[in-house]
């Protein structure tokens, strides 16, 4: 990533930070440009803040709670010159980030605004109270360190790739649904199946399995044969994976002194779409009509009583590339796995959620050239907005108070 202008450059050579890891790049200097601006001293600062503001009515208050700050000066007036012949003069700088950071994000919805930002900013210091600084930011992504979740990465590529399946964590959700308002009950049952893992890294295939079962109010022999093989059985169970709604959730709390909001909101929907490589095995076998137990007749009886049995199982993968599950005083973000199956009728679409934590799953600052490897090269790594990179934004500022 770098960021210019005609007098200054920064440069770096990572895409993606961790806390309690360190930031090395390279300013470079456009010396004549220092010498015609009367530029007296160069610095580097690292900031790092978290910031609310929610808006009600006609209050507004915002709360922001300083999570880095760093300087170092690397060129003054005298100091370093380029060599004969070159207007380029180029200064390494490096900084070291504190523990327990919290990771990258920003929200805005509403009249709410959260976020996490960390940028470093160069700095071009000229003489006078009334002389504007040149400024060049840099905005920079960061998560947590994760060793925990690193190793569970491992675990889960090495699982899928030989076919070893992983520990299932089970979520059942049945539902009793009629198509009106009078008549029996029928039943819906639909069963979501993840890893049992403590936590979910990014930008890793997280298998998962949904199986749909669905068995009718009771009926004779004789009219099960009746019903038309093309016409639906209610409840019907979804033909495709389409047909169904997966998602990945998020729960976000915001505090701005003594404003408390909260928000619900979809981070990724898990969908087959044109470009994704999303591969969905589908089994939807022909519906089977099940006599009672205890029945004394034989299945070949018109009197015979049972139900249809219907069922559909979809298996895929999923993966995350949002801003990990965290807290802090004025920021809260969980998340939780949604599966919503729709039936015919009113209410009665089956909803199965499963909260989850969201780790990075990385356990070393991310060099450009390992894009490939991660298949989203950054700032892709985490779903940002554009809003975040943007280096002009004068919320910036923030950041360079006092100094």
């Amino acid at each position: 990533m770098s960021s210019s202008s005609k007098l200054i450059v920064v440069h770096l050579a990572r895409a993606l930070y961790l806390d309690d890891s360190a930031i090395e790049g390279e300013v470079e200097l456009d010396f004549r440009r220092l010498v015609e601006d009367k530029i007296e001293e160069v610095h580097v600062k690292l900031r790092g803040l978290a910031r609310t503001v929610i808006t009600k009515g006609q209050t507004t208050m915002s709360q922001t709670i300083e999570l880095v700050r760093d300087d170092v000066s690397i060129w003054s007036k005298g100091g370093a010159y380029p060599l004969p012949g070159n207007d380029t003069l180029c200064i390494p700088f490096r900084f070291h980030l504190p523990k327990n950071l919290y990771p990258s994000c920003q929200y805005a919805k509403w009249g709410q605004r959260g976020r996490i930002r960390y940028a470093l900013s160069a700095v071009g210091v000229r003489p006078g109270a009334l002389k504007f600084n040149s400024r060049v930011h840099v905005p920079i992504a960061l998560v947590p360190k994760d060793a925990q979740g690193a190793s569970l990465r491992e675990k889960i590529v090495v699982a899928t790739s030989i076919g070893v399946p992983l520990p299932w964590r089970t979520e059942i959700k049945e539902e009793k649904m009629r198509r009106g308002l009078w008549g029996d009950y029928a039943t819906a049952q639909v069963e979501l199946k993840i890893p049992q893992i403590s936590s979910y890294p990014l930008h890793v295939p997280i298998p998962f399995v949904v199986k749909i079962k669905t068995i009718s109010t009771p009926l004779t022999r004789a009219k099960a044969d009746a019903h038309p093989a093309d016409k639906p059985v209610f409840p019907p169970v979804p033909l495709n994976y389409d047909q169904v709604a997966f998602k990945l959730r998020h729960h976000l709390r915001l505090k701005a002194r003594i404003c408390k909001e909260k928000q619900t909101n979809d981070v990724h929907v898990f969908a087959r779409r044109p470009g994704r490589d999303m591969v969905v095995e589908e089994e939807v076998p022909a519906r089977k009509w099940i006599p009672f137990e205890g029945e004394e007749r034989g299945d070949a009886d018109p009197e015979t009583k049972g139900t249809w049995v219907q069922e559909a199982t979809f298996k895929s993968t999923f993966r995350l590339d949002c801003p990990p599950t965290f807290a802090i005083e004025i920021i809260k973000l969980d998340h939780f796995l949604s599966l919503n199956v729709p039936f015919p009728g009113v209410g009665n679409d089956v909803l199965v959620e499963v909260p989850i934590t969201v780790t990075s799953g990385i356990d070393a600052p991310l060099l450009r050239d390992q894009s490939e490897e991660w298949q989203s090269p950054p700032p892709d790594f985490m779903d940002l907005p554009p809003e975040y990179w943007d280096a002009t934004d004068h919320d910036w500022d923030d950041l360079d108070k006092k100094g």
